[in-house]
């Protein structure tokens, strides 16, 4: 694998990454997974196999029956993703741990492309010793973690989650301040999680080496230079993005008031936790509000 470089893009949720899939899905030099988010080593670490396969046959049924009503070349596109599907569940269907056929399943079909990858922000929480098992895996291999404003991630993480099950934007509104007000109590174990850097930057900083690893954030990506230098970090020529295009925006809702006070107190700890790991926080980050 010397002639490929390994990317791991392992978060943070809500934070650019389905943006950046998008991004990077479409360069010449680069070959994704046509799914996001493999999940492959998370469910092994967790015990969750089988929940993923789960989740990719409903998956697989919904693509099954759109290509029902589909022709020509959206029935193709389709049959493709089922069949990706399929050949990614041969693999995540063992329940034991492949690192040889994992890398071998992200390399088919690269023709001749420099990198290859698996996009899954839920791996920012794999243990350390994980995280250098992945970093062992090629002789080249690359881990990008975006952060975001711990108050706007929270707020946008919640309000994809709220959107799940549609309905109108009340419905939505109504079910996001219930899922927080659930936060606050404690009661949402895997939203509490995803809301820590503490944890995840400083497995990084200790499991990857400073070459290997892109520490970058959301209120600066849409930019070329931040482009630029993700792709420089990558080795792969530097083409223009769709700064402008937004992927899984979440519903346009506000965060009230008295929730935005309760979530800055909650989350202040994050904002010093990234300043000291990182050594900075980025403009238009809401550190202010809670006395950093």
């Amino acid at each position: 694998m010397a002639d490929v470089t390994l990317l791991f893009g392992i978060g943070a949720t809500k934070a650019g990454t389905s943006w950046l899939q998008y991004y990077l899905d479409r360069h010449p030099e680069v070959h994704l997974w046509t799914h996001k988010e493999l999940h492959y080593f998370d469910a092994l670490d967790r015990d969750q196999v089988m929940e993923q396969i789960d989740g990719l046959c409903d998956k697989r049924a919904g693509l099954r029956a759109r290509m029902r009503d589909a022709s020509g070349a959206e029935h193709d596109r389709l049959r493709f993703e089922v069949a990706e599907i399929d050949r990614y569940l041969g693999l995540l269907g063992q329940g034991v741990e492949r690192p040889q056929a994992y890398v071998a399943f992200l390399k088919k079909g690269r023709k001749g492309a420099r990198v290859v990858g698996d996009i899954t922000p839920a791996y920012a929480l794999l243990s350390e010793d994980r995280l250098r098992s992945m970093a062992a895996l090629g002789p080249v291999t690359k881990f990008i973690y975006l952060l975001r404003d711990p108050i706007d991630r929270l707020w946008s993480n919640i309000r994809m989650m709220a959107g799940w099950k549609g309905g109108s934007e009340k419905d939505i509104a109504d079910r996001a301040n219930w899922i927080f007000d659930r936060w606050t109590r404690g009661e949402e174990k895997a939203l509490a999680e995803r809301c820590d850097y503490e944890g995840p930057l400083t497995r990084i900083l200790s499991a990857i080496p400073e070459k290997d690893r892109f520490l970058g954030f959301y209120e600066e990506l849409f930019r070329p230079e931040t482009v630029a230098r993700i792709c420089a970090f990558l080795g792969i020529a530097s083409r223009p993005a769709p700064l402008e295009t937004r992927v899984h925006a979440s519903a346009p809702i506000a965060l009230e008031p008295g929730r935005r006070a309760i979530a800055a107190e909650a989350l202040a700890p994050q904002y010093d936790h990234v300043h000291r790991l990182i050594g900075r926080i980025p403009a238009g980050w809401h550190a202010a509000e809670v006395g950093v």
